[in-house]
């Protein structure tokens, strides 16, 4: 059986993702172009095999129960929809720091699936433990959560640099959800990290939280999310979960919103994901939307935010 290294170097994971078979499946979604999913989540009902953390939501077990997000049903969803490939990220809310159910999806499916596990920032074990799941794993990314406190978030505190110091070192990328606390001071501590580690690509999930209810003249965008675009190591993920959680209950016009977004920053630091798993609702009408608010972009821009940003920043990357 191929590992993914093998199916990545020889070139047969980008010979997929061209296949005529795949992108004539696509009968849920209209796109002109293959897309990748860059934040899939992946979580099954099977708890003796793979148990819950011990804090999980109530809400968050009943949904694992009764509709899982097997790597069958991711899968089924991506085929549907014509989603060639993309990054499975660690569900916090189900296993937190157990990567084992997502990494063993991955392994499953080696040229489709590339796993970015959740790891404490903090933690003095975390380096190591990231040195051995590239080693071993084949993973792309680690993904830093956590809440914000008085002193922000734990991921951009000083406690954290050995962890990015080891993402730098190995060359993967860093994930970070950064939900709540004061979202401008927030962005100026990642101006901070992404100019301290110019060499780290970062993805920020959820654009960073925009919040348009707050800001509507800017689409929620604060003075430093502008400042972020000076830098080229950080990439910018807009989500389904985004634009229900946010976007919608402010009345925003999604169109006018992603065109302000790829002003901002660009369609080659964009990327999409479906946050299946987590976000509700019609994953088939979500992704309907997003690409119907850029439907009147050139091309390449749109190829370049649903998929050829995501594949060079983790396909291919894991390829050389």
């Amino acid at each position: 059986m191929l590992d993914r290294r093998t199916v990545l170097k020889t070139g047969l994971a980008a010979a997929a993702l061209q296949s005529a078979p795949l992108l004539a499946r696509a009968t849920k979604v209209g796109a002109p172009f293959p897309i990748y999913d860059t934040h899939a989540h992946f979580y099954t009902n099977d708890p003796a095999r793979y148990p819950f953390r011990s804090t999980i939501a109530e809400r968050t077990l009943i949904r694992a129960r009764t509709h899982p997000a097997t790597v069958e049903t991711v899968l089924r969803f991506w085929d549907d929809a014509g989603i060639m490939m993309g990054t499975g990220v660690q569900y916090n809310s189900a296993y937190e720091y157990d990567n084992s159910y997502l990494l063993d999806a991955c392994a499953a499916h080696p040229a489709r699936i590339l796993p970015i596990v959740i790891l404490p920032p903090t933690d003095p074990s975390t380096p190591e433990t990231l040195r051995k799941l590239v080693s071993e794993n084949g993973i792309v990314g680690v993904r830093f959560t956590g809440l914000a406190d008085q002193g922000g978030f734990p991921f951009l505190t000083e406690a954290a640099l050995p962890a990015w110091e080891a993402a730098n070192e190995l060359g993967i990328a860093v994930v970070l959800i950064a939900y709540g606390g004061d979202v401008n001071a927030t962005m100026g501590k990642l101006h901070e990290f992404a100019t301290r580690f110019p060499d780290v690509r970062i993805v920020l999930d959820h654009l960073g939280f925009p919040d348009p209810a707050a800001l509507p003249g800017s689409f929620g965008f604060t003075p430093m999310h502008h400042a972020l675009a000076a830098h080229r190591n950080i990439y910018y993920k807009f989500t389904s979960y985004l634009m229900l959680l946010t976007l919608d209950p402010a009345g925003t016009d999604l169109k006018a919103f992603m065109h302000y977004a790829v002003d901002l920053y660009g369609p080659d630091r964009m990327i999409w994901g479906s946050d299946f798993g987590n976000a509700e609702g019609d994953h088939f009408a979500h992704l309907q939307r997003a690409l119907d608010a850029t439907g009147d972009m050139p091309y390449g821009t749109r190829r370049a935010m649903f998929f050829d940003t995501a594949y060079r920043l983790f396909a291919s990357r894991k390829a050389t």
